[in-house]
């Protein structure tokens, strides 16, 4: 089977994101649908998706939906009026109670069905993690905001900050209404910072600790860091960053820091029982810390949909703003500041 990626963003087509993709198959995701617009919906963004993408096929994940199966039957006969025979024959869909398949629309194949109780797992893990602790939305717009102009990516349309938040559209325009003097609009509804939102960054560092709850880990005896390294690196998941001390050296390989005294990760949207069975996996010996204990490794967990880590050689690296809010929690005031600046410079150029 091919390697399933999550949160895919598909650049051929308007830079949309869809939940899954395996090889040339789109998987997107709908758990306790009871509304048939957003049925609908989700059907018209596959086939829009298809039109751009002749060579691929889509596949709507419907999971424990309060629509009656003749209901459903009915909105899948009705595609037969709206779209061409080239977009219904790699148009899937596919109904799932408690856990397993009840009914499958259009012919799928026996790889697709292989990967779809697996897709369903891993996305209906993430839609509770989701909901049992949502990020703040204004600090999390910001920080992607932020991301982007680092990057000097361009502006955002507002249903991209919303796919990349995970919030909904008025959540968001209530959010960029709070830092309006810091953004330039466009004609087609895209944002983007045309400064450093100074007064909003130093809200987002003073509250870093509380939004973020980091879980820390030390050993009376800790391995090196570059033995955990080496480690996560063997290790299948690969939604796992370095930040902190290693991510700012990617960053800024001149920056002022000598040695690592822990080591940070970002992971996106694990249960905390995963993330404690990684950090075993690094070492056994890693403990919770307890208060008054420093920790030896950090992990910071990212509930938006999207991670915005940036590849390396090695490892994922955490985004430019987990990093700096890294080092600050380290009480690396300095050098927090001093990698702030180079990204500030960059952003300017």
């Amino acid at each position: 089977m091919e390697k399933i990626r999550y949160k895919f963003e598909i650049k051929d087509t308007h830079k949309m994101y869809v939940d899954a993709l395996m090889g040339k198959t789109i998987f997107e995701y709908k758990a306790r649908v009871s509304d048939i617009r957003v049925l609908q919906s989700a059907i018209m963004m596959l086939a829009r998706i298809m039109a751009d993408m002749s060579d691929h096929a889509g596949i709507l994940i419907l999971d424990e939906t309060k629509i009656s199966r003749s209901r459903l039957i009915d909105e899948w006969e009705n595609l037969y009026k709206f779209f061409q025979p080239s977009i219904l024959e790699r148009l899937r869909m596919v109904v799932f109670s408690g856990g397993s398949i009840i009914n499958e629309y259009g012919d799928l194949a026996r790889e697709e069905l292989d990967a779809l109780s697996e897709i369903r797992e891993k996305l209906s893990e993430k839609l509770n993690n989701k909901r049992s602790r949502k990020p703040d939305a204004f600090f999390e717009i910001l920080r992607i905001l932020l991301i982007h102009w680092f990057r000097r990516s361009g502006p955002l349309q507002m249903n991209q900050l919303g796919q990349l938040s995970g919030f909904s559209y008025p959540t968001v325009a209530a959010s960029l209404e709070k830092m309006e003097s810091q953004l330039m609009r466009h004609s087609d509804r895209s944002v983007e910072l045309i400064s450093f939102p100074r007064e909003e960054w130093f809200k987002l560092i003073a509250t870093a600790h509380d939004t973020r709850v980091p879980r820390g880990y030390w050993a009376h005896r800790p391995r090196p860091v570059e033995d955990l390294i080496e480690r996560l690196m063997d290790m299948p998941d690969k939604d796992v960053a370095c930040g902190g001390i290693i991510g700012a050296r990617h960053y800024m390989p001149g920056i002022d820091l000598v040695g690592i005294p822990r080591l940070d990760l970002s992971i996106h949207d694990w249960s905390p029982n995963k993330i404690d069975k990684l950090v075993r996996k690094l070492d056994p010996g890693l403990k919770k810390v307890k208060p008054g204990e420093i920790p030896q490794v950090v992990v910071h967990n990212l509930y938006r949909p999207v991670s915005l880590f940036t590849e390396s050689d090695r490892l994922p690296i955490a985004d430019e703003v987990e990093c700096i809010l890294d080092l600050h929690e380290a009480r690396l005031e300095s050098q927090a500041l001093e990698l702030l600046e180079h990204f500030k410079g960059r952003a300017r150029r």
